[in-house]
Protein backbone atom coordinates (compact mmCIF):
# COMPACT_ATOMS: atom_id res chain seq x y z
CA UNK A 1 0.00 0.00 0.00
CA UNK A 2 1.16 3.79 -0.67
CA UNK A 3 0.46 7.33 -0.53
CA UNK A 4 1.20 10.07 -2.70
CA UNK A 5 2.28 12.94 -1.18
CA UNK A 6 3.10 15.12 -3.67
CA UNK A 7 2.69 15.12 -7.78
CA UNK A 8 4.95 18.18 -8.78
CA UNK A 9 8.04 17.93 -9.89
CA UNK A 10 8.69 14.57 -8.03
CA UNK A 11 6.38 11.72 -6.72
CA UNK A 12 6.46 11.17 -3.31
CA UNK A 13 5.24 7.52 -2.10
CA UNK A 14 5.26 5.87 0.82
CA UNK A 15 6.05 1.26 1.48
CA UNK A 16 6.07 0.57 4.83
CA UNK A 17 8.33 2.56 6.95
CA UNK A 18 10.41 4.45 4.07
CA UNK A 19 9.37 7.22 1.72
CA UNK A 20 10.41 7.03 -1.39
CA UNK A 21 11.43 10.37 -3.60
CA UNK A 22 11.35 10.35 -7.36
CA UNK A 23 12.57 13.10 -9.42
CA UNK A 24 10.79 13.56 -12.42
CA UNK A 25 13.99 15.45 -14.57
CA UNK A 26 16.71 14.32 -16.15
CA UNK A 27 18.73 17.31 -14.85
CA UNK A 28 18.64 17.49 -10.74
CA UNK A 29 18.10 21.45 -10.54
CA UNK A 30 17.86 23.76 -7.56
CA UNK A 31 14.72 24.27 -7.48
CA UNK A 32 13.56 20.95 -8.29
CA UNK A 33 15.86 19.46 -5.32
CA UNK A 34 14.37 22.34 -2.78
CA UNK A 35 11.17 20.83 -3.36
CA UNK A 36 11.82 17.49 -3.01
CA UNK A 37 13.72 17.82 0.32
CA UNK A 38 10.31 20.54 1.07
CA UNK A 39 8.31 17.59 0.27
CA UNK A 40 10.59 14.93 2.68
CA UNK A 41 10.08 17.68 5.37
CA UNK A 42 6.23 17.83 5.28
CA UNK A 43 5.84 14.14 5.38
CA UNK A 44 8.43 13.36 7.63
CA UNK A 45 6.25 15.96 9.72
CA UNK A 46 2.79 14.39 9.02
CA UNK A 47 4.06 11.07 9.49
CA UNK A 48 7.23 10.65 12.61
CA UNK A 49 7.15 6.77 11.54
CA UNK A 50 9.34 7.17 8.47
CA UNK A 51 12.43 5.60 8.96
CA UNK A 52 14.58 5.50 5.73
CA UNK A 53 14.13 8.41 2.83
CA UNK A 54 15.49 6.36 -0.63
CA UNK A 55 15.94 8.63 -3.32
CA UNK A 56 15.30 7.52 -6.21
CA UNK A 57 17.94 8.55 -9.04
CA UNK A 58 17.45 6.30 -11.85
CA UNK A 59 15.41 8.75 -14.34
CA UNK A 60 18.35 11.50 -13.52
CA UNK A 61 21.02 11.77 -15.83
CA UNK A 62 22.76 15.72 -14.56
CA UNK A 63 23.17 16.79 -11.16
CA UNK A 64 24.99 19.77 -11.41
CA UNK A 65 27.30 20.82 -8.67
CA UNK A 66 25.02 23.10 -6.65
CA UNK A 67 22.41 20.16 -6.03
CA UNK A 68 25.57 17.82 -4.54
CA UNK A 69 26.07 20.76 -2.04
CA UNK A 70 21.28 20.42 -1.17
CA UNK A 71 21.68 16.63 -1.35
CA UNK A 72 23.79 16.48 1.72
CA UNK A 73 22.03 18.92 3.26
CA UNK A 74 18.98 17.01 2.76
CA UNK A 75 21.12 14.15 4.31
CA UNK A 76 21.80 16.34 7.32
CA UNK A 77 18.11 16.74 7.54
CA UNK A 78 17.47 13.39 7.63
CA UNK A 79 20.65 12.65 10.13
CA UNK A 80 19.08 14.76 12.52
CA UNK A 81 15.16 13.36 12.71
CA UNK A 82 17.61 9.90 13.04
CA UNK A 83 16.34 9.00 9.44
CA UNK A 84 18.59 6.94 7.03
CA UNK A 85 18.86 8.34 3.58
CA UNK A 86 19.88 6.23 0.44
CA UNK A 87 20.52 6.96 -2.99
CA UNK A 88 18.71 4.32 -5.76
CA UNK A 89 19.24 3.79 -8.72
CA UNK A 90 22.02 6.36 -9.58
CA UNK A 91 23.61 6.06 -13.14
CA UNK A 92 26.82 5.23 -13.80
CA UNK A 93 28.01 9.02 -14.61
CA UNK A 94 26.65 9.88 -11.12
CA UNK A 95 28.41 7.54 -9.86
CA UNK A 96 31.20 8.61 -10.89
CA UNK A 97 31.03 12.39 -9.55
CA UNK A 98 29.88 10.96 -6.42
CA UNK A 99 33.19 8.99 -6.41
CA UNK A 100 35.36 11.67 -7.69
CA UNK A 101 33.62 13.83 -4.74
CA UNK A 102 34.18 11.40 -2.31
CA UNK A 103 30.61 11.62 -1.91
CA UNK A 104 29.95 8.00 -2.36
CA UNK A 105 31.59 7.42 0.79
CA UNK A 106 29.17 9.67 3.03
CA UNK A 107 25.84 8.08 1.01
CA UNK A 108 24.40 4.93 1.23
CA UNK A 109 23.83 3.72 -2.60
CA UNK A 110 21.44 0.66 -3.83
CA UNK A 111 21.42 -0.89 -7.30
CA UNK A 112 17.24 0.05 -6.94
CA UNK A 113 14.23 1.15 -4.85
CA UNK A 114 13.79 -1.98 -3.82
CA UNK A 115 16.79 -3.37 -2.79
CA UNK A 116 17.15 0.02 -0.95
CA UNK A 117 13.79 -0.30 0.79
CA UNK A 118 14.90 -4.49 1.53
CA UNK A 119 18.46 -4.16 2.40
CA UNK A 120 19.43 -3.87 6.37
CA UNK A 121 21.39 -1.12 8.11
CA UNK A 122 24.61 -0.27 6.98
CA UNK A 123 25.15 2.01 10.21
CA UNK A 124 28.83 1.38 11.70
Amino acid sequence: MSETYDDNPVAVERKGAALVVRPREKMLRDVALRRLARSIDDASESDPGIALVVLDLSAVAIVPSIALGLLVQTLNKCNERQQRLKLAGVQPQIRKVLALTRLDELFELADSVESAVESPPARD
